[in-house]
């Protein structure tokens, strides 16, 4: 129930002084009902006005103007809030231009007669008539409101989402739904939803079932494969859940879903990395025998024979150690690169190439890159890549490291990798060497993957091998020593 304070009108009367006073002691006739304010001029009265006022009534003589001119200055800035004219004048002239004015009524005062019931009735019908509309203004705008809510929800660009009559047919659907097939909306309204061309012909008759399930009040969660524009399947997680009335009878279904194919890419991506690690221990368990089993050989004649065997086992477990070492990197670089860091490119060659030569000779570093990356894991991609040239080009080979326009390139002038081969170098058993694990190039691949930079081999200027890393973020060039 409305407080008293609520239930009160507020209303301006303005008009000569007479005229003022006259119209508020007529309604201060029911003073329990109307809070009453005068005053005779449109400057004081326009000031006056606030959004509390419920009503003006006005006469026609005022201090600086006319109640006309008074009316029209309020309804620049209320259009709505009612204005009686309540005048001792009364052409039809006044009047039509009141109307024109947009008066909301008018009464003629008499002031030899009592006209207080008739004046407190038309203004309290006009407030109550204006506190109507402006309730049913509110209510639109708030369902208007609602409206706008419940439409971005159903139109989220994340979700496909379709409605549907408990019988399982199409009512709408929204425009991330329409994007993923080739057909019209208006088309597809009144199908059956198993029925449209979301869904692949193997998939029809679950859609059913699961409709049917919702219809009975069921929450319907699945995985499946959606039709889409491009011809190619798409792989979505939903719902169909039933939206029920107050009598708890299912009155629509909703059909929502979200595309995973980007998530399954990313499970598959997972099951790949599975198999580099099952690949890895199938290596560990099949090619370190014959190098264990030389070790063991030899150091049974070494216990009757010279010290040359001994030699061959330092070499074979010299063998073994770069093969689990390897190994062990393959396993583990595929992992997301932990610690992104500027790395001086042409430093990093210079350390790695000490850990990989024990001759006298140097690349030609011919970069002075800045690059982004996981130090360590740049460090395993470069010592692979030198040792690759070094273990195939022999320890007079020239290696060469540049820039590219994205990233950089090492290149070598030894035998090259024929043409034919270049499709398959990184994958993991891959080597020419004879005393190559084969996994070198596998690590440079799942390196420069996990960084997001593509790796490419190509012949060099002088005919040998060019390994080229592009999509390298570069933060700055490496200041020129003075």
């Amino acid at each position: 129930m409305a407080d008293s304070v609520r239930e009160r009108i507020r209303v301006l009367c303005v008009g000569d002084r007479g005229a003022a006073d006259r119209a508020a002691t007529v309604l201060d006739c029911d003073n329990e009902r109307f809070e009453v304010t005068t005053t005779t001029s449109i400057e004081d009265g326009m000031s006056r006005l606030d959004g509390a006022t419920d009503c003006v009534v006005t006469g026609y003589d005022l201090d600086d103007g006319t109640g006309l001119d008074f009316l029209r200055n309020i309804r620049k800035r209320s259009p709505d809030l009612p204005v009686i004219l309540f005048t001792d004048r009364g052409s039809e002239e006044i009047a039509s231009e009141a109307i024109s004015a947009g008066v909301t009524d008018s009464l003629r005062r008499d002031d030899e007669t009592d006209q207080s019931p008739r004046l407190t009735n038309r203004v309290r019908m006009a407030v109550e008539r204006h506190r109507t509309q402006r309730e049913h203004a509110e209510r639109r705008a708030e369902r208007r409101r609602s409206e706008r809510r419940l439409e971005a929800v159903f139109e989220d660009p994340k979700m496909l989402v379709g409605v549907l009559s408990p019988d399982g047919r199409l009512r709408k659907a929204n425009r991330t739904a329409m994007e993923f097939v080739d057909a019209d909306h208006d088309e597809l309204v009144g199908r059956p939803f198993h029925e449209t061309p979301w869904w692949p012909d193997d998939l029809r008759d679950d859609v059913r079932r699961w409709i049917e399930r919702a219809a009975g009040g069921e929450y319907v969660e699945y995985e499946a494969d959606h039709g889409h524009v491009d011809a190619e399947r798409r792989g979505v997680s939903g719902t169909i859940r039933p939206v029920t009335d107050d009598a708890d009878e299912v009155v629509s279904l909703i059909a929502s879903a979200r595309d995973i194919t980007e998530r399954r890419t990313h499970e598959r991506e997972l099951e790949k990395r599975n198999d580099r690690l099952n690949e890895v221990a199938s290596i560990v368990s099949h090619d370190l025998r014959s190098p264990l089993n030389v070790a063991n050989g030899h150091l049974a004649i070494a216990h009757d024979s010279d010290d040359d065997h001994l030699a061959e086992v330092a070499h074979a477990l010299d063998r073994m150690e770069e093969l689990v070492d390897d190994l062990l990197t393959l396993a583990h670089e595929g992992e997301r690169v932990s610690e992104i860091e500027s790395v001086d490119l042409a430093a990093a060659v210079e350390d790695c190439w000490r850990n990989v030569s024990t001759t006298e000779t140097a690349p030609h570093v011919d970069t002075d890159l800045v690059i982004r990356a996981d130090p360590d894991q740049l460090r395993h991609l470069l010592e692979n890549l030198l040792g690759n040239a070094l273990r195939h080009g022999g320890a007079d080979v020239t290696v060469t490291v540049g820039d590219l326009d994205d990233g950089f390139y090492v290149g070598d002038d030894g035998p090259g990798i024929p043409e034919a081969d270049r499709e398959t170098v990184f994958d993991s058993g891959y080597s020419t060497a004879a005393d190559g694990t084969g996994v070198g190039l596998s690590i440079v691949q799942t390196i420069a993957d996990a960084h997001g930079w593509s790796v490419a081999v190509t012949e060099s200027e002088t005919g040998g091998t060019r390994f080229e890393i592009r999509g390298v973020g570069c933060e700055s060039r490496a200041p020129t020593p003075n």
